[in-house]
């Protein structure tokens, strides 16, 4: 495993020195990775964005938003606020372990649109104050799950509603331990987002505050963002039916195969420029 920990951190550098060299290229590059990033995220739970959805959302001067693809277009952004929020995370507490009950729930809140900004463009597109029955709902999404869904797209058992908050305050503390200090980052991101998906706090969300968090971890420690392939979609879900050993070998997989694309786009780039000149 040490070994596989080692090739990953040298691909990892060897971006790094790309993104580096290449600076007036890399704003392409990490846009591009960003699109994919949300993409497949939101496509491992099922939704599918198109390009056009994309761009109008991440890039409004470039596609104007039908008024149709407003309810899409506000979806993404608030995907693109919790990478956001991560990045400032990770910026402002490098090689700090933890992960926090308030990042838990900031994020979920991003996701479901749960901020004076995203109700505002909400209510900006419908042009209409919300009755009180849809903000009594909006209210109970925000909270901790409270029931068990019959029909999920998890296969896997997750906590009873009621062992949601102590589950979640157990894992909080773990990630503060001397034990969880002293693992690898990726294997501190794996255990996390396996154990987060065990517990499955929210109704809405869980699966994407998981990885989240994970990706929180990496960018504290100068990684990029894992972004687990929707092909891989089946396995995601199989993997947490079993120890974490399964899922970390997935997201090294995951966070490889990232890393591979990055450097080959920056040495074709290289190639090319190269031959110009």
């Amino acid at each position: 495993m040490k070994e596989r920990y080692q090739e990953i951190d040298e691909k990892n550098e060897a971006l790094r020195d790309y993104l580096d060299i290449f600076k007036d290229k890399s704003r392409d590059f990490l846009d591009r990775f960003e699109m994919s990033w949300i993409y497949h995220d939101a496509a491992l739970e099922g939704v599918v964005y198109t390009q056009q959805e994309l761009t109008a959302a991440l890039y409004p001067g470039r596609v104007a938003a039908e008024a149709s693809m407003m309810p899409v277009v506000l979806e993404v952004r608030q995907h693109k606020a919790v990478c956001d929020y991560i990045r400032e995370e990770a910026n402002a507490s490098k090689k700090n372990a933890q992960i926090t009950l308030t990042q838990i729930k900031r994020m979920h809140d991003l996701f479901i649109g749960n901020t004076p900004e995203a109700m505002a463009a909400r209510a900006a597109t419908e042009r209409r104050e919300r009755t009180e029955k849809e903000l009594a709902k909006e209210r109970e999404r925000a909270g901790f799950r409270k029931d068990m869904p019959l029909h999920r797209t998890y296969f896997h058992d997750i906590s009873q509603p009621a062992k949601i908050q102590p589950a979640l305050e157990k894992l909080v503390d773990y990630t503060a331990s001397a034990e969880f200090r002293e693992f690898h980052p990726i294997k501190q991101a794996a255990t996390v987002q396996h154990m987060f998906l065990q517990i499955f706090p929210f109704t809405e969300h869980s699966g994407k505050v998981g990885r989240m968090c994970t990706n929180l971890i990496l960018l504290r420690n100068g990684y990029m963002p894992a972004v687990i392939h929707s092909i891989d979609r089946q396995k995601y879900y199989e993997s947490f039916r079993g120890p974490v050993a399964g899922f970390r070998t997935l997201l090294m997989d995951a966070i490889e195969n990232s890393l591979d694309n990055g450097v080959k786009y920056f040495k074709d780039l290289n190639r090319r420029y190269k031959a110009i000149n």
